[in-house]
């Protein structure tokens, strides 16, 4: 069980980075990234919601109808009311147990991370995948482990990019873009996947 909760995670750990490489949840990433005193509680959050969202989507499967017709739509609610649900207890019971200083800290950054296009699409990847709950967990442990990742190397970029010798019209953001997706392709070669 073990083997396949670490498996799973470094399985997400890759694909997540070239998901986010791919445009899902890299808007996320790169906003944490110009704010580095909340990265870790980012990734900390995107791993919570991910669990939630997974095990939402393991505990429902017998009651929710199929992935595809006309009920489709009847599922993808039940899971976004799921990760509703999640978020709320999540914000209440942090409301409840945390002081207010640490709590303003947190609670910005709580929201996004519910609604991080990645944590949406968490019980689609159980179901496509068909994820035993222990390889759910591995998966939602790498995915906030890669959205780490990705946030330190944005970060970096970032700073490295803010070099004089480029032009003012691509410093800063402009050349952290072009710096991850030459970052990219070279992910989703060593992947062995197409990037066209």
């Amino acid at each position: 069980m073990f083997f396949r909760l670490v498996m799973t995670a470094l399985l997400a750990v890759g694909t997540e980075n070239l998901l986010f490489a791919g445009g899902s949840g890299f808007s996320r990433a790169l906003r944490c990234a110009q704010r580095p005193d909340t990265v870790g509680i980012y990734a900390l959050a995107v791993t919570w919601f991910s669990l939630a969202s997974m095990f939402a989507g393991v505990w429902l499967a017998p009651f929710l109808p199929a992935a595809y017709g006309i009920r489709a739509p009847l599922r993808s609610a039940c899971l976004a009311a799921a990760a509703a649900v999640a978020y709320l207890a999540t914000f209440l019971l942090l409301r409840a147990l945390l002081p207010a200083r640490i709590l303003s800290r947190i609670a910005p950054v709580l929201a996004p991370a519910a609604v991080n296009t990645v944590v949406l699409a968490m019980p689609y990847v159980q179901y496509q995948f068909a994820f035993d709950p222990a390889q759910a967990a591995g998966y939602a442990l790498g995915t906030g482990a890669a959205f780490y990742l990705a946030s330190e190397v944005l970060m970096h970029a970032e700073a490295k990019c803010r070099n004089p010798d480029i032009p003012e019209a691509f410093s800063g953001l402009p050349a952290s873009i072009l710096y991850i997706g030459i970052l990219s392709m070279a992910f989703a070669g060593f992947a062995g996947g197409k990037v066209f």
